[in-house]
């Protein structure tokens, strides 16, 4: 990872985990308890909060992020193992309120003393590195541009130069052909400002109007494609076995699950004619299709884009946007982790396009 890469996950995750977040409420909901430790009723409510609290925090990716960062001495907070004793304490029968204040606070306890070594960790980490960092986005920043990051994760999209090259093509015109639809002002080419390794995620300074635009999207699409992950790994298993055989209602959930897959395509596509330049829709058809088709592949493939700074005047409304869109890559993430080899297949197939055999150079 680069330097600005580490400095950005750190402070991301002192964003989440540190004061006047989830650090504070560990330590509100200790206080708490201490001045109510024989009500029942507030034990059990502070207890399903905390349990919700570590639900968000792997949703936002938090326990991979600290894997990534925190390699030394400190080990990552142990929000698995957290999450299974809360529940375990949870499914207890509770008739001694005492015996739930002291579990509960000793629970509390333990996780804000992990939670405050990996904190102060992540701050020296920080300090120590911060003196080599090569570029300081702010610096790009203006008040009418926006530093932008596309991200290539999937292991056929950084597999070979041929591929990632296939990839980096397909945005160039996905982003021409973009700002045409969206925007009166001359498309201009993208330019790359830094390559980040790992999964590869090109930066790219790119104008606020088109990324503000590409975003709404981009979630749009990745709301749908969660949904559709979402049915097809805690609905449709569950709710088939309680059809007994019943062929119509099986087909109907065949139905439901190939109208759920098809609408991602059509969600982008509705998104991105609501930010066409209205005049021009209809010249712009074959322009939308295009573009649909580059970003639902995008979005299935598991890849994704990043929004990392905006104009100031800006910012809090479109970073909003930003979290929104973490939140539900993460989740697509976990849930098509989940689906079996015939179904991650199936979507590769029927979304996805490889690049040619010819020599596509030319």
């Amino acid at each position: 990872m680069t330097v600005r890469k580490i400095i950005e996950i750190i402070d991301f995750l002192k964003s989440k985990l540190g004061k006047g977040e989830f650090q504070t409420k560990l330590q509100d909901y200790q206080s708490t308890i201490e001045n109510n430790s024989s009500n029942i009723v507030l034990l059990k409510e502070l207890l399903d909060k905390s349990i919700d609290d570590l639900i968000e925090l792997k949703n936002e990716d938090i326990p991979n992020l600290l894997g990534k960062i925190l390699v030394g001495n400190t080990n990552p907070f142990a929000l698995e193992n957290y999450k299974k004793k809360l529940f375990v304490l949870l499914n207890k029968n509770h008739t001694d309120y005492s015996i739930l204040y002291s579990e509960l606070y000793g629970l509390l306890t333990e996780m804000i003393e992990d939670l405050t070594k990996n904190l102060d960790e992540l701050e020296k980490i920080k300090k120590t590195i911060l003196p080599f960092q090569e570029k300081d986005f702010s610096e790009l920043q203006s008040n009418d541009n926006s530093i932008f990051a596309i991200i290539f994760s999937n292991d056929k999209s950084i597999g070979n130069i041929k591929s990632l090259s296939y990839e980096l093509k397909n945005w160039d015109k996905c982003l021409f052909l973009f700002q045409l639809i969206v925007s009166d002002k001359t498309p201009s080419a993208f330019k790359i400002i830094e390559v980040e390794q790992g999964s590869i995620e090109v930066i790219i300074n790119l104008a606020y109007e088109i990324s503000d635009k590409l975003l709404d999207v981009f979630n749009t699409g990745l709301e749908t494609y969660t949904a559709y992950l979402a049915y097809k790994t805690l609905v449709k298993e569950n709710i088939t076995k309680t059809f007994n055989g019943n062929e119509e209602l099986i087909e109907l959930e065949e139905k439901r699950e190939k109208l759920l897959l098809q609408n991602v395509k059509d969600a982008v596509k509705k998104e991105l004619k609501k930010k066409a330049k209205k005049d021009k829709e209809e010249a712009l058809e074959k322009k939308i299709e295009e573009v649909t088709r580059l970003l639902t592949e995008h979005i299935v493939k598991g890849n994704t884009v990043k929004l990392l700074s905006a104009p100031e005047k800006d910012e809090d409304e479109v970073m909003k946007k930003e979290k929104e869109r973490a939140i539900l890559h993460s989740k697509s993430q976990i849930d098509y982790r989940k689906l079996d080899k015939e179904s991650k297949q199936f979507l590769i197939e029927h979304f996805t396009k490889s690049p040619p055999k010819e020599d596509y150079e030319q």
